[in-house]
This record gives structure tokens, C-alpha cells and sequence, in this order.
């Protein structure tokens, strides 16, 4: 290597060690850091503010919310802990009989945290509701208002 070519390759090597430590560090400094344990998606929607039944266990809450007028009805389930059954749904079975395929599909939970699901008003206002692990394809649960 001559020379000339020899004052260049220093020239390059120091402004490379330079810029490498100086870009590492700005690309730690502006990366986002995201909350832990909170749920990517927004919630859909807000809680009704009536309460008309409820239902409590040590892992869950559920609760049948209404309007005012009780022309809309909800249903609001709140994990108080982290569920063992990560793809738990919720059906709603209006003929009472534990039967997946003759249930009505509500909703998907899954983390920590409060679910709401609109419900179809129910003439004789009792409601039945299915726990199902789909994975697993067994019944978790079921809730009887």
C-alpha cells in the first residue's frame, strides 16, 4: 500500500469509530419503549352505567350492565387474574342445554383486564353463559344469571 492510500485508510477507520459507537447509542435513545402487562388494542367500548346482575368468583367477575331505559344491554367480564385457558371464549346458550354448537358466539378473553360484549335482550331475562376453550375443545366454566 502506498502512502496516500495508507493516510486514507486511517482517515476512514477513525471516522468509523466515530460514527458506530455514535449511531448505536442514538438507536438506543429513540427506541419506544412499550408498557408491559396492557392490552395493544383500544377498548371498544364503555361500560353501560347500570349494573342489574352479577356474578363473582376468585378469578372473574361478570356483570349484565344496562342503560337507563334497559334498552341496551351488556355484558361486562373482568379477569382478576391471569387466565390459565389463554383462548377462553364466551358463548351465550339461550336454551340452557351446555351445547357449544346450539350457543351463540359473544366474545373472545383473554388477558388481565375488563372485557364488555353487547347482548340481545332476553325476553324471560335469564341468561346462561358458556366458558369454552376451543383449543382444547372442553367447557371451562358456565354462568347462569
Amino acid at each position: 500500500m502506498i502512502k496516500p492510500l495508507r493516510k486514507r485508510h486511517l482517515v476512514v477507520w477513525i471516522v468509523w469509530a466515530v460514527l458506530i459507537p455514535f449511531g448505536v447509542i442514538s438507536a438506543v435513545l429513540v427506541r419506544p419503549v412499550f408498557q408491559k402487562d396492557k392490552l395493544l388494542q383500544p377498548a371498544a367500548t364503555t361500560a353501560l352505567p347500570v349494573v342489574m346482575r352479577s356474578f363473582n368468583k376468585e378469578n372473574y367477575t361478570v356483570n349484565i350492565r344496562a342503560n337507563k331505559g334497559i334498552s341496551q344491554l351488556q355484558l361486562e367480564w373482568i379477569n382478576k387474574k391471569t387466565l390459565t385457558y389463554p383462548t377462553a371464549t364466551i358463548y351465550e346458550d339461550t336454551a340452557n342445554t351446555n351445547n357449544i354448537l346450539r350457543a351463540a358466539l359473544i366474545g373472545r378473553i383473554e388477558a388481565r383486564g375488563t372485557y364488555h360484549f353487547n347482548l340481545k335482550k332476553n325476553p324471560g331475562n335469564k341468561y346462561h353463559f358458556i366458558v369454552y376453550d376451543f383449543i382444547h375443545q372442553q367447557i371451562i366454566d358456565s354462568i347462569t344469571f
